[in-house]
């Protein structure tokens, strides 16, 4: 079975540069004009949808069509400690200019104060192993750390390097889930649908 991974709607933090971790910001109007215009990529429209208990991956569960999503705490996003609400220009002024490099590097990444990045993956994973088991094709509106998640369980890149491949977060990664439990890339940057009748409200996408 397959799974479609998309990124919540960009918020007033993303367009400043700040880290949200599990701080609940909510979208932007700029979000909500966007996401009112898109579905699930196709053949996903009716698909079993996943949530992040977040409320920006929420709304836009809801504004992409997703009807009665289950949420799960495993798709919330890389808690970033004390971090969250900080630009990673105030974040050097602050802790010092090698405070990224004293959190470490790859999967035991670990922002002050905030959860490991190799325990970030092993949530990811748990949750991937548990929806390969109803068989049937799923979607989940998520977060830009689970996404990388996802890559580099579907991959075995080790995030010691910058990412093999572009991750498109205007886009949905897709990854087949196999019986064994191993994940594999199926689409990289699918695109999402469009309604019928609504215009193009493009957006540019922040990093954090």
């Amino acid at each position: 079975m397959k799974i479609a991974l998309i990124r919540h709607g960009p918020t007033a933090w993303n367009a400043e540069g700040r880290i949200q971790g599990k701080r609940d910001v909510p979208l932007s109007e700029e979000g909500r004009r966007l996401f009112a215009t898109l579905h699930p990529p196709p053949g996903f429209e009716h698909a079993r949808g996943f949530v992040s208990p977040l409320g920006r991956a929420r709304e836009t569960a809801s504004l992409l069509g997703l009807a009665n999503p289950a949420i799960d705490e495993r798709l919330a996003e890389h808690d970033w400690g004390q971090w969250e609400g900080l630009t990673r220009e105030e974040i050097l002024a602050r802790d010092g200019k090698d405070a990224f490099v004293r959190a470490g590097s790859g999967i035991d990444f670990t922002p002050m104060g905030g959860e490991r990045t190799a325990d970030l993956i092993a949530r990811v994973r748990a949750f991937l192993m548990d929806v390969a088991r109803g068989r049937d094709d799923a979607v989940a509106v998520t977060h830009r750390g689970i996404l990388r998640s996802a890559y580099a369980i579907a991959t075995g890149w080790q995030m010691l390097t910058p990412m093999p491949d572009a991750l498109d977060l205007a886009k949905a990664l897709i990854l087949s889930l196999h019986d064994t439990g191993r994940a594999t890339v199926a689409t990289l940057n699918a695109p999402l649908g469009r309604k019928t009748g609504i215009g193009n409200q493009g957006t540019r996408r922040s990093d954090t």
